[in-house]
């Protein structure tokens, strides 16, 4: 792949196409970050943010190696994240348990040195819109890598076998293409054998993921999601490194949220504190939409100041809208 990269960024030099030249050399950035290089990555983006942004020159034109190809571009969509640590609020454990995946993904080499590798088998469980989708961008943003999430619709095929063919397949892209493989709703591939609402079919497509995953050895980040753990198969669990679980957020969390989302507005203490009261049993998905929702009313009325009763009021109808009643 770096072979390709390079061939692309001579052409783009040959040419004169600045635009390209950056493409490429991001991407290499990429290649060079998922093989343990982080210190290389880092120089090599910081170059390329020095470069002036041009368009790129008619006529041509660069493979992403994000965008899956041929077959896998039905099953998988990829791009690369802008998201940071800084851009989502998690519990301090959790924090404190993602910072070390990801020195030690960014050690890779350090760590094969000693006969170990990094942990990059990550399992996310907990309610519905409470950050385990976007904490798999902050991974793939952080380590430079593209996210490259399943899509179930395409995998599950009509014809009998194709979807344990169509995990081989991604398998298979795992070591050819590093980044971060995100199969969220991960309960549909996990689903615990011997359900007897259940044909055969699915309990080989368990199967089949349980003996795909032990035969991986690639660099990429491998991260399941689901909102139901306790639909999973057994013996799913002992395949990951790590077990997370994403809680709904306490008041200090949405607090944090609200300062995160609301940056711009300089809003006092005791109107943040106040207002994530209100939000107590929504999940983060829920606060970001009131905090956007309060933004809107904000706009829509002429104003460019944030007022208490904006944000008051996109909360208690997001709450009304989202928690059952009795």
């Amino acid at each position: 792949m770096r072979a390709d990269i390079f061939k692309q960024l001579l052409q783009a030099h040959a040419d004169g196409d600045d635009a390209t030249f950056r493409k490429a050399a991001l991407q290499l950035a990429s290649a060079e970050s998922a093989a343990g290089h982080v210190r290389v990555a880092e120089d090599l983006r910081a170059i390329v943010a020095k470069m002036a942004a041009a368009p790129p020159k008619r006529g041509t034109t660069l493979v992403d190696i994000a965008q899956p190809r041929g077959e896998l571009a039905d099953i998988l969509d990829g791009g690369h994240r802008e998201e940071r640590l800084a851009d989502i609020v998690l519990a301090d454990e959790t924090r404190v348990l993602f910072e070390r995946v990801l020195k030690e993904n960014r050690s890779r080499a350090k760590l094969e040195k000693w006969g170990v590798t990094p942990r990059r088998r990550l399992l996310l469980h907990g309610p519905p819109g409470c950050g385990k989708t976007l904490a798999a961008g902050v991974l793939a943003g952080e380590m430079g890598l593209p996210l490259l999430t399943v899509r179930f619709d395409a995998l599950f095929s009509r014809f009998l076998g194709a979807t344990a063919t169509h995990l081989r397949s991604i398998f298979a892209e795992m070591p050819r293409r590093p980044g971060v493989f995100l199969f969220d709703e991960f309960d549909a591939v996990a689903k615990a054998r011997g359900d007897a609402q259940d044909v055969g079919e699915m309990n080989r497509v368990v199967t089949a993921f349980l003996q795909l995953i032990d035969a991986d050895v690639s660099s990429s980040i491998l991260i399941a999601a689901t909102n139901h753990a306790s639909l999973l198969d057994r013996a799913v669990f002992r395949r990951f490194d790590l077990i997370v679980p994403f809680e709904k957020p306490t008041t200090e969390q949405v607090a944090a949220l609200l300062r995160l989302r609301l940056a711009a507005f300089d809003l006092p203490a005791d109107v943040i504190s106040d207002v994530a009261r209100l939000g107590e049993g929504l999940s983060f998905a829920d606060a970001a939409r009131a905090s956007e929702d309060a933004i809107r009313s904000m706009v829509l009325d002429g104003r460019e100041q944030l007022r208490r009763e904006d944000i008051e009021r996109a909360f208690d109808e997001t709450k009304r809208r989202e928690l059952p009643r009795g």
